[in-house]
């Protein structure tokens, strides 16, 4: 199962709280079967779509941006030693090939925030 990354697209918003927010309202999934999902426990998901829900409450849905999306698997999340923004940045840029730029336009973030990402995710998972 995939999400778009345009869901990443509103800053106000975690990215576990977008995924939460995105499969819970548009794919219709339980917390239990998006923890599944994710390798996350059910209360985690809970609070994460909770707390999107308070932060929607003074916030429009949509963003410009929305129509250049890539879909993201969501098995990358499951490696809980990565950040979820780590696995998307090091997702992208080594399984889609794509700059440290395309990167951060797609996400709308700053393209020293996905170095950053990318780079803390290549340290994390060499081998002590």
């Amino acid at each position: 199962m995939t999400v778009p990354s345009s869901i990443f697209l509103d800053r106000e918003l975690a990215p576990l709280e977008s995924i939460s927010e995105y499969l819970k309202d548009e794919r219709g999934l339980t917390y239990h079967e998006i923890a599944v999902l994710v390798g996350r426990d059910d209360r985690t998901i809970w609070t994460c779509y909770n707390r999107s829900q308070k932060k929607r409450a003074e916030k429009p849905k949509m963003l410009a941006g929305a129509e250049k999306s890539v879909e993201i698997p969501l098995d990358i999340f499951k490696n809980r030693t990565l950040a979820p923004l780590e696995s998307i940045a090091s997702h992208l840029k080594e399984a889609a090939g794509m700059s440290f730029h395309e990167i951060a336009v797609l996400l709308n973030r700053d393209d020293r925030t996905i170095w950053t990402c990318y780079n803390r995710s290549q340290k994390k998972m060499v081998p002590n």
